[in-house]
This record gives C-alpha cells, structure tokens and sequence, in this order.
C-alpha cells in the first residue's frame, strides 16, 4: 500500500500530450492520463441494467427529505447513487442494492451538509457511539441505516463498513475545518493518510462479499488492501477531470502535489501506473480461486462502468460511452 506514496516509481508508461500552440488545452495531459488508464485497464462494459424498482424505492425516499435540500442536489445524489449501487453492484440482491444506494445518498448529503451545518457532521461519530438522536433527519436515517449492516453482510464485513463510516464522517469534517491548511514538503504520507479516512474505501470494498457469499474472510482478506487502493486510486484518476474543470484543488492529487513538490500531471501519471500495479497484483492474488477473481472482475469493470455512466463524472465529453 505505502507503495502509492512513492513518486518516483519505476517504469512509469508516459503517454503522448498532443498540444501545438495554435490550440493549446490546459487539461490535454489530463485527458490523455485518463484515456491512457482506460485504455489499459481493458475497460468492457458489463451492460449492467437500470434497477427500476431501486430507483422507484429511493424516489420515494428522497421525496421525505427534508424540502429545503437544492433539487440539483438531490438529482445529483438520485444519479449517483443508482447508478453505483446497479453497476459496481450488480451481482449482490435488490436488498443489498438498496441499501448500498441509499447509504450513497445519505454520504452525499452529509458531504454537502458541512457547507452549512459542520457541528451536526462533527457530532455524528459520538451521537452515534452514545446511542442518542441525530437532530438532522438524514444523519438519523445514516445511523439507523448502519444498525442493519449485520443483516446484510458477515461480521467482519459489517464491523468494517460501520467503523469505516464513522472514520470517512470525522474526516470530512477534518476536511472542511483544514481547507486552508498548507501540506508541507515533508509529509508525503499525509495525503494517503487522509484519503484512505475520508474515501469510504472499507465501506464499499465490504460491500461487495454478501453474508451468503463465504461465511468467513479468510480467502480474501489478503486482497482487500488491493481493492481498495484500487478504488480510491480509481476515483482519483477518473473524477480529476471534472475537478480541474470545477477548480477544485483540496483532492488527493494536489494535496500530494504539494507534499512531493511535483506538478499534478506528473502525480497523475504516477498515480496511473500505482493503479494499475495493484490491479494487476489483485489478479495473480485472485488467479487460484476461479469464484473470487470473477467476483474482483465484475466489481472493477462494474466500478469502470459507474465512473463513465455517472454524469458528474462528465467523461462523456472525453468521448467515452458507458
């Protein structure tokens, strides 16, 4: 794992940036990144269906939210969650589905309500841990969400999507209270360290093993420090595009880009090839158990076809098709 925080890996693939000055394009080098990762990630999309009865269900729950909630909001959390739960998810039950969805919905909101109410997410993690009520109806509806974990997923896995949770919760409130703050050139293990808090990885790499699945982890713990840096690394690779449109720089890649005093097309590109390692140790880990390495498959391609299908992803416009 610590192997993502060093910037100078060997054998790093550096893909053609085709830029003249008649049209120069700021984001060229990200684009190419990007089409370069998918290219040799061997993206083929699963076809996964749209879930009309998931979508129905969290329509329905949306619409008892709270009336003062943006409606782009909620549209944006109706496409993101749905479509994540009925791609990455695809091969877990319709319960399963729906719980993952509309806990992606309640983990939207709660990134959106640092914005205007930071004390309700910095005292989620001891509401919950003493029992008592969350004042927000949405952290209340998280909390009680979080009580049901056991009866969808094995021990292990529930333990390690609630504590995940309650990590990911503290360290967006840590995000926004530290916006302003400078990483210095010393602390490249920083950024790992935060996104690994902050980026829900136990949670959604937990998701994917039913309880009905295998009864116990033996025969994929191994592989989950793999998955996950896999996912994150992923998510970091493909939303960067859609970030550097917004401005946005309190991401993974520019908090690195700081602590290694490198340029963010050169974190990228490193960051592509980190990526792509450990989804290549994912397969030899996963090559002598015929059902695990087909389940790692349907979850990475499922996750590849999630990032091109979600709009706010905007990867349409770099000419990608889900």
């Amino acid at each position: 794992m610590l192997a993502t925080l060093s910037p100078f890996a060997s054998g790093v693939h550096y893909p053609v940036v085709p830029i003249t000055e008649e049209t120069k394009d700021p984001l060229a080098a990200v684009k190419v990144l990007i089409r370069d990762f998918l290219d040799r990630s061997d993206y083929r999309s699963p076809g996964s269906p749209c879930d009309q009865e998931l979508r129905r269900k969290l329509t329905e729950e949306l619409s008892a939210w709270p009336s003062d909630i943006k409606p782009t909001l909620v549209a944006k959390i109706m496409d993101g969650s749905c479509v994540y739960a009925e791609t990455t998810y695809a091969h877990t039950t319709h319960e399963h589905r729906y719980f993952i969805a509309l806990y992606t919905a309640c983990l939207m909101y709660v990134d959106d309500l640092g914005e205007r109410n930071l004390d309700a997410v910095k005292r989620f993690t001891s509401r919950f841990a003493k029992g008592e009520h969350q004042p927000d109806p949405i952290l209340q509806r998280l909390a009680e969400l979080l009580g049901r974990a056991h009866d969808l997923w094995t021990q292990f896995g529930a333990d390690a999507i609630i504590a995940g949770t309650l990590d990911a919760v503290t360290a967006m409130y840590i995000e926004f209270t530290t916006q302003g703050m400078v990483v210095k050139p010393s602390a490249t293990r920083f950024p790992y360290y935060l996104r690994t808090r902050a980026g829900l990885g136990p949670p959604y790499i937990h998701f994917v093993f039913m309880n009905d699945w295998r009864a116990t982890p033996e025969s994929y713990l191994q592989v989950l420090p793999y998955m996950e840096h896999w996912t994150l690394g992923t998510n970091d690779i493909l939303s960067f595009y859609k970030e550097e449109l917004a401005g946005e720089t309190n991401n993974y890649v520019h908090l690195r880009t700081s602590a290694e005093q490198s340029s963010a097309a050169n974190v990228l590109r490193h960051l592509v090839e980190e990526v792509l390692e450990s989804a290549g140790t994912m397969d030899m880990l996963t090559s002598g158990d015929s059902e695990l390495a087909a389940l790692w498959q349907r979850y990475m391609q499922g996750y590849l076809e999630f990032s091109l299908k979600a709009k706010r992803y905007r990867l349409a416009e770099l000419g990608y098709q889900p």
